[in-house]
This record gives structure tokens, sequence and C-alpha cells, in this order.
């Protein structure tokens, strides 16, 4: 299985890019509106103060004409208030008049009608004289802290709903992107539950127009495949067959040469029986997996009697069963032939097999006293395995346990090499039914 784990994800990928643009949309649309509400805010309420200014100007006008503005500086209930006035006499800048809640100092000493602020920058004031009494003018000032809160919170009621609404449509594409990413998922489950040779489990019509080219090349390379594997398979059985009747043969006269040879050539011709023994097994045990009809044909069998007691010499095998196993005889007979031949070469001189069974697993144990192999090599060993690293590089420690785990994985289970303190151990486990 291809390890997912630190690969960039597609999903992730455009979560993260729209988030980045939503927040990006944000700021660019909070520094847009906050130069255009700062201008536009300015301007309304530089309007509005002046359109005050003149309202108040009329009102306090007449009362100073009559002697009574100053009754209107009058203590009044706590209240936010923007806007304040005062009456200034123009040449000492002494309060005439005053709003409760303007300051006590003149804000300007000068006359000028349009909008300014005062030198503290604490106030933006418009200025009016009397027509009546030149010595006095009005001042209307607002507040500057009262026109940055109004500016404030036009930027950042405009910046939250800004950032609100890009969010929101980053959580709707990120839907649609998931949704629209599930015709992939679909696809890579189809392919991964696909058998090259059985074309009706390659995947079929793609929900979108985009997986076409995919589909195709996944179909042409299922096909591919599938000749490949039934090329091999079909020169490998036609190897095996035309091996196997030479292999008897030999056999054969090997035998009678035993008989009939001196005593002192009888252990070479003893050897090279074995030997062309052990390459029948072989031969064998690929005719076996490569047959035609890739699945296994199951039967309820003792597998003690798989094992001739005579088939492996001085080889001494312990066997304990507890019941019949459902599996394909020729192949489990192939592995165990293979697997103590083995044992066999790596100067085994016991081997304990040991067949369980346990809620509804089937587990066979294979373990001799040869010399086995270091830590380092069988982890290198399990590890070519559960790759299926078949390679000639000798990773796979042999005919044996590519056969074995090729046979295992074909009836539904898996191979493991438990470590043990002597000898070399197998174990096969798979299901029953």
């Amino acid at each position: 299985m291809i390890p997912s784990a630190g690969l960039p994800s597609i999903l992730q990928r455009v979560t993260h890019s729209l988030l980045a643009m939503a927040l990006l949309w944000a700021l660019l649309m909070a520094g847009v509106v906050r130069q255009v509400v700062h201008h536009e805010v300015d301007e309304l309420m530089d309007q509005s103060l002046r359109e005050s200014a003149e309202i108040l100007h009329s009102v306090i006008a007449v009362l100073h004409q009559q002697g009574l503005d100053q009754a209107m500086a009058q203590v009044h209930s706590d209240y936010e208030e923007h806007l304040v006035w005062q009456v200034v006499e123009r040449q000492t800048g002494a309060l005439v008049a005053q709003s409760h809640k303007a300051p006590a100092q003149a804000l300007l000493l000068t006359l000028d009608a349009e909008p300014r602020d005062t030198p503290d920058g604490l106030w933006r004031v418009v200025s009016f004289g009397f027509q009546n009494d030149p010595g006095h003018f009005l001042l209307v000032a607002q507040s500057e802290a009262e026109r940055v809160e109004a500016r404030a919170e036009a930027a950042s009621y405009t910046l939250i709903a800004t950032l609100l609404m890009g969010l929101l449509v980053t959580l709707l594409l990120n839907l649609l992107v998931r949704r629209e990413l599930k015709p992939l998922a679909r696809l890579s489950k189809a392919v991964q539950a696909c058998d090259p040779l059985r074309p009706e489990t390659l995947p079929q019509s793609p929900e979108r127009a985009e997986l076409v080219p995919m589909l195709q090349a996944i179909r042409d390379l299922g096909r591919r495949l599938a000749q490949c594997i039934s090329s091999e398979r079909a020169f490998t059985a036609h190897a095996a067959h035309a091996l196997r009747t030479p292999l008897a043969g030999i056999d054969a006269q090997l035998a009678i040469a035993l008989k009939e040879a001196p005593e002192s050539l009888r252990p070479r011709l003893t050897r090279t029986r074995e030997a062309a023994t052990r390459l029948s097994r072989v031969m064998q045990a690929l005719l076996t997996l490569f047959r035609s009809g890739s699945e296994p044909q199951r039967q309820l069998i003792d597998v003690a009697a798989l094992l001739p007691a005579q088939a492996f010499g001085g080889l001494q095998i312990e066997i304990q069963t507890e019941r019949p196993v459902s599996v394909d005889p020729d192949l489990l007979a192939a592995v165990l032939f293979n697997l103590l031949d083995n044992a066999q070469r790596h100067q085994a001189r016991q081997v304990q097999l040991v067949v369980t069974q346990l809620d509804g697993i089937n587990r066979l144990r294979l373990q001799d006293d040869g010399e086995g192999c270091c830590p380092e090599r069988l982890q290198l060993i399990r590890e070519a395995l559960a790759r299926q690293d078949y390679g000639a590089d000798g990773s796979s420690k042999g005919l044996g346990l590519v056969l074995a785990d090729l046979v295992v994985r074909a009836h539904g289970g898996h191979m493991t090499l438990p470590a043990v303190e002597a000898g070399f151990c197998v174990e096969l486990s798979w299901p029953q039914a």
C-alpha cells in the first residue's frame, strides 16, 4: 500500500487556497471600504456639522441679540453630546456662552465658515459671525474621537461582514469540492477491487468527463497486465510440463544406476537423485500454481496425509493436527514440500508441524531446528514478502517462502515469520471458509 502520510492533499490545498483568498479579499475590501468610508464619512459629518452649525447659529443669533444666549448653557442630565457650541468674544477670546459639555476655553480664535481642525486635533470646528454683533462669533464643534469612532465602526462592520461572507463562500466551495472529489474516491475503490484477470471487475463508466482518460488508461493497463500474466502462466506451465517427463526419466535411470553402480559411486548418485527429486517438486509446484483457473480448489483434508513418511529421508517430521482444514490440497502439498526441502537444505534434522483452528481461522506453523538466519536478514525477508518483492536477489530466501506466500494469499490469508530462538519458523493463517 502506498503511504499517504506526508503527501499533499488536493482537498486541503484547495481549502487553504480558498481560505487565503477569502482573507485576502476581506482585507482588500476592508482597505478599499476604509478609504471610501473615511472620505465619505468625513464629508457627511462635515456637512452635518455645517448644517447643525447653521441651525444653531440661527437660533443663537436671535438669543444673542436678545441677550438670552447664556440661558442655554444650563446643566443638563448626562447624555452623549456629539456637537458643542461656544459664543466667543473676538478680541479677548473669552467665552460669552457655551453648551454644557463644551470646553472652558475657546476652541478657535479666528472666524472661518469652512470645517477645520483645532490646533490640538481634538475637534472639528465651524464658526459663524453675528450680523448685528461683529465683536462675537459662534463656534460649533464635533469631537474628533466621535468621528474616529464612526469611521472605525463603519470599517470594522464592513470587514466583519466581508470576512463572514468570505468564510461562508469558502465553506460552500469546500462542500462543493468534497462532492466533486467523491467520484475520484469511488474510482480509487473500484481500481483497488479490480482483478486484471477478470475484466468484469474493471471500473466501468466514469461519473465525470475528466475521469474518462484516467479510466481508459486503467482499463488498458488492466488488459496489458492480464495478457502478461496469462503469457507468463502459459509459459511456466508449458516449461514445467516439458521438464516433468525428462525428470521422471532421469529419476528412473538414477534408481537403476543405484542398484547397478559400485558402492563407491552410490553416495554421488544418491545426491544426484535427491537433487533431481527436488527439481521435480519445484516443477510440480509451478504446475499447480500456474494452472488454468486461479481460484483455490478447497477441500477438507488432513494435513498429515499430504506428507508421505519416507519423502524426506532423515528429516524427522512431528505433526500435530486438531481437525481437517479447508484448503487446496495440491497447493498446500506443494508449499509443504518446498518448505521442508528448504529446512533440509539448511541443515535441519527435526521439523515440528502444528495445525490449529480458532475463530474460523486456520493456522499452520512449521518450525525447524536448522541454521535459521540472523534478525537483520529475517527483517529484510519480512519486508520483501510484505511488498511481494520476489526478486532474484535472494531476499525472499528461496522458492519455498515465495510459493507459501502466494498460496496463502490466494486463500485470503497471510504469512508471518515469527522470531524463534533456534532454527526457522513459518506461520500460515487463512480463513476456514
